[in-house]
């Protein structure tokens, strides 16, 4: 943890690195595990009714966040009694993760045009994680720079990245879009073993 006297104010913008991937393929993956099953049955004489509740077996069977965001910030952190003065800052970096929730995901079955509806709700930020030994400060008054300067700053930190993040549309655009690709991943192989006629529309 570093630790520089200054009094300027002037700072780089915060930086936003966008990971896409991981979570996609822990979905994935989870849809492999549960395809096993259906994968070694051999053709049935008729293809199986499709429900509501079936789809929902396999949809529930995961529920994580769909996309993952490395940020790096800086926090300004201003003086208790007069806040027009600025205690220091402190850089740092953090995770983002978004996804949706999985038990709020909407499903309808058409059995008259065969085809499966599923809309999926809107991303929202599940966690945020700030890496405390990532902290470095700059102080504009060492006075603040005492015993519990450490998580007074880390405090400050994830109000920072959060508030940060949730302006930052491609997390939530991206998060969406993984989770479109995991539900199809879940679905599609599966209905097309239950009855190979019926298309599945994520919404």
């Amino acid at each position: 943890m570093g630790n520089r006297n200054s009094t300027r104010e002037g700072r780089k913008r915060p930086r936003l690195r966008l990971l896409a991937g991981a979570a996609a393929c822990a979905g994935v993956l989870t849809a492999a595990a549960f395809l096993m099953p259906y994968a070694t049955q051999k053709n049935k004489p008729e293809p199986e009714i499709i429900t509501v509740s079936t789809l929902e077996k396999i949809i529930h069977v995961s529920e994580l966040s769909t996309f993952t965001a490395v940020y790096n910030g800086i926090a300004q952190v201003r003086n208790e009694a007069d806040p027009e003065k600025t205690d220091y800052y402190v850089s740092y970096e953090a995770r983002v993760n978004a996804g949706i929730d999985f038990e709020a995901i909407g499903i309808s079955v058409d059995q008259e045009n065969k085809q499966i509806h599923i809309r999926i709700p809107k991303a929202y930020i599940t966690d945020i994680n700030v890496d405390i030994s990532s902290l470095d400060f700059i102080f504009c008054n060492r006075k603040a720079n005492t015993s519990a300067v450490t998580q007074e700053a880390f405090k400050a930190c994830e109000e920072d990245v959060e508030r940060e993040s949730r302006q930052q549309a491609a997390i939530f655009e991206l998060a969406q879009q993984n989770a479109k690709n995991i539900l199809a991943a879940l679905t599609r192989p599966i209905v097309q073993q239950l009855d190979p006629e019926y298309t599945v529309v994520i919404e």
